[in-house]
């Protein structure tokens, strides 16, 4: 019985930890820590690469969007790389190259794969036409804030920084589902500010990642290229920085197959560089592979198995004086820190939408948390049995309408 009752116990504290106390403790790092304001007159020389595949629908509204960003025209280029689409996508970006006005634009080149190669692959090919020693990865189906480059671009002043990631906010948090994936990007970037703050954040999305041209390439057999870059990146010594000023938008998924796709992805991709990087995070040298990853990402992918473990033992035990103590202190501590965690989220995420406001967006929420346990372990499973591709499935959800 005294193996239970510990059991029970690390699995609680994973839980909680993973779930409301890793994210109280960054919160309170981000508000603690002492930011110091950037000087945005440092303005390098920056290549914006958009992977595209089949993107008619959104791309020229996409174009356009970079094109106003708050930046010098002369200091960012545009390379849109066309990984083999089979639609309009490359017509409509080479009528607009043929309209541009030269003089008042930052330069917008379209290069091409003839087949189908996936986004590591564009990027790398983007890399080889690209002028500038900062390159800026994004999507076709998102659209940033004009000050973007603004804001990114003065962390590279500092030597020890390899990336900086911008913040992802969804562009439709009306919509139920979007509205719990909102919440969890709230959360997101609760964390990523406190260990940007800290020593190094996590990750940064793939929709908003800037980073040094020289010090990675990105991997084409890994399916979640931006995560494996960020590993890379921080394995040769370089920080990663988080900037929540700089703010892109997309539309998350508003349909049940759309999210199972998503997710069980990102946990399949997740799990591959877990396992490619399995030597730094066995052997951590730092926080960021001692503490920030395995918080941030590991526990994620186990989570399915730590809060099956719970009811698993209480069966095992059948024991009231085991179970109601425990019950109460796991529920106690976890109702107090998540109390903890929505007074931070209040202090610093004041622009998204998305948190628990009544009974039903805390349902909605719980929700979509046992949804995405569901997808985790979906995603083991194509995991395990080699069920994966380096070629993105597009969310059409995520395409309905264009950029705003």
């Amino acid at each position: 019985m005294t193996a239970i009752i510990i059991l029970l116990y690390v699995a609680s504290f994973l839980v909680i930890w993973q779930f409301v106390a890793y994210p109280s403790v960054m919160g309170l790092i981000a508000l603690l820590s002492n930011s110091k304001r950037k000087k945005l007159s440092y303005q390098p020389y920056v290549s914006i690469i958009v992977a595209a595949f089949n993107e008619e629908r959104v791309i020229e509204k996409r174009i356009e969007n970079l094109l106003e960003l708050d930046y010098a025209k002369d200091k960012y280029e545009i390379i849109l790389v066309d990984d083999g689409s089979s639609d309009n996508t490359c017509q409509i970006v080479e009528q607009l190259i043929a309209n541009r006005k030269a003089d008042s634009e930052s330069p917008l080149r379209l290069v091409r794969h003839e087949e189908r190669k996936g986004k590591a692959s564009a990027i790398n090919l983007g890399k080889q036409y690209a002028l500038g020693d900062i390159l800026l990865a994004t999507d076709a189906n998102s659209a940033f804030d004009r000050n973007v480059l603004k804001e990114m671009m003065p962390h590279f002043k500092n030597p020890k920084v390899g990336a900086v990631g911008g913040r992802y906010v969804t562009s439709n948090p009306g919509n139920s589902l979007a509205s719990s994936e909102s919440f969890y990007w709230v959360l997101e970037n609760i964390m990523r500010t406190g260990e940007s703050a800290l020593e190094s954040a996590c990750f940064f999305n793939g929709a908003i990642a800037a980073w040094r041209k020289g010090i990675v390439e990105a991997d084409t057999q890994m399916i979640g290229d931006d995560l494996d870059m960020a590993i890379q990146i921080k394995r040769a010594g370089y920080k990663i920085q988080y900037e929540p000023r700089a703010i892109v938008y997309e539309s998350s998924a508003t349909t049940l197959v759309d999210q199972v796709k998503q997710r069980k992805r990102t946990t399949v991709s997740t799990l591959q560089c877990m396992f490619k990087h399995k030597a730094y995070f066995l052997l951590p040298r730092d926080l960021y592979s001692l503490v920030i990853f395995p918080s941030h990402k590991g526990l994620t992918m186990l989570s399915p198995f730590t809060l099956s473990a719970i009811p698993i033992l209480y069966i095992i035990s059948h024991n009231s004086e085991v179970i109601v103590p425990h019950l109460i202190v796991t529920v106690s501590v976890f109702a107090l820190l998540l109390g903890l965690l929505m007074l931070l989220k209040a202090r610093l995420v004041k622009r998204e939408k998305g948190g628990i406001t009544s009974i039903s967006s805390l349902l909605r929420i719980a929700y979509y948390v046992l949804l995405n346990e569901y997808i985790i372990l979906l995603g083991w499973g194509d995991f395990l049995f080699g069920k994966r591709s380096v070629l993105w499935e597009k969310a059409e959800s995520t395409r309905q309408g264009e950029p705003t």
